[in-house]
């Protein structure tokens, strides 16, 4: 029986879109290398990120400032990043829900829920306040020490949640970090694919693919049904 519900956060339940990060990179172009695309820069940036050691845990603000540094040095910038991370924090900080979020989670009143998220963790509980989003756990990256889709993770989730991991649904808007990383666990999974991707031959394949949160409350309804 489907007994509880996690979330990812940024894409999923938070909106944090692409344009806060190309904002960040524009500025950073204008006050060090005008004539550099901000567009170039953050390709550098993300392939940092991304890219990065995660064998030794770092916050994931850690991670962003050295990924900047990195991109930074590719174009010959001699700039502090940390200026450029304050903007960033201050952007992430305003982000709002997604619309249907409250009226999702208001649909699963009585369901046991948490975030798990790739985040540091009063970061992530502040912009939660402010939205008024309740969970009853709030698990991040920063309090496991460890990223999804490694297993640690969402192993935290489920003990705080105490449920074993078939009785529970992870809906996430990664393929990698959530469907694959709690699939791996046995959980179902959830792709929130907001903006229409498709999915290639060796993604991992979800239980449901959704374009927003809307139709979870139903999902889950109908996985109850079934047991």
């Amino acid at each position: 029986m489907v007994r509880a519900v996690t979330f990812d956060a940024f894409g999923t339940i938070v909106d944090t879109g692409r344009d806060v990060l190309i904002h960040v990179a524009r500025r950073a172009c204008e006050d060090n290398r005008p004539g550099l695309d901000p567009e170039t820069l953050l390709e550098a940036w993300d392939r940092h990120f991304f890219g990065a050691d995660t064998e030794t845990f770092f916050t994931l603000r850690e991670v962003t400032s050295d990924a900047l540094a990195k991109a930074f040095a590719d174009f010959g910038i001699d700039a502090d990043p940390e200026p450029y991370l304050e903007i960033l924090d201050r952007m992430w900080l305003k982000a709002k829900a997604y619309p249907e979020v409250r009226t999702v989670l208001d649909s699963l009143d009585g369901v046991p829920r948490a975030v798990v998220s790739n985040a540091d963790h009063e970061f992530l509980k502040g912009i939660l306040s402010r939205n008024g989003l309740r969970f009853d756990a709030i698990v991040t990256s920063e309090a496991a020490q460890s990223y999804k889709p490694r297993p640690k993770i969402f192993e935290m989730a489920l003990r705080a949640l105490n449920v074993e991991p078939q009785q529970v649904l992870h809906v996430g808007d990664s393929l990698q970090a959530d469907v694959e990383g709690a699939s791996r666990l046995g959980m179902q999974t959830v792709w929130v694919n907001r903006a229409g991707l498709g999915r290639g031959r060796t993604d991992p394949e979800p239980d449901f693919e959704v374009e927003d949160l809307t139709p979870v409350p139903q999902i889950v309804r109908d996985l109850r049904k079934m047991e």
